[in-house]
């Protein structure tokens, strides 16, 4: 897994509209490892994949246990 810089407010990506996932692959899940890992990091409690600069319909949360 692989930690991604988190973009700054001010970055375009942040205001378009992201793609949707339509192919459910190796790469996705990798995106999703790293941006956990990304999230885990950083101390938050969700992120979205555009906050990473992939702008597709992606999110992880993480859930009170």
């Amino acid at each position: 897994m692989t930690v991604r810089k988190i973009i700054y407010p001010d970055n375009p990506i942040l205001r378009k509209k992201a793609h949707r996932v339509r192919e459910f692959d190796k790469k996705l899940h990798r995106l999703i490892d790293d941006m956990v890992e990304t999230m885990t990091q950083a101390e938050g409690v969700g992120l979205a994949a555009p906050q990473v600069a992939v702008s597709q319909r992606v999110i992880v949360v993480r859930l009170p246990d």
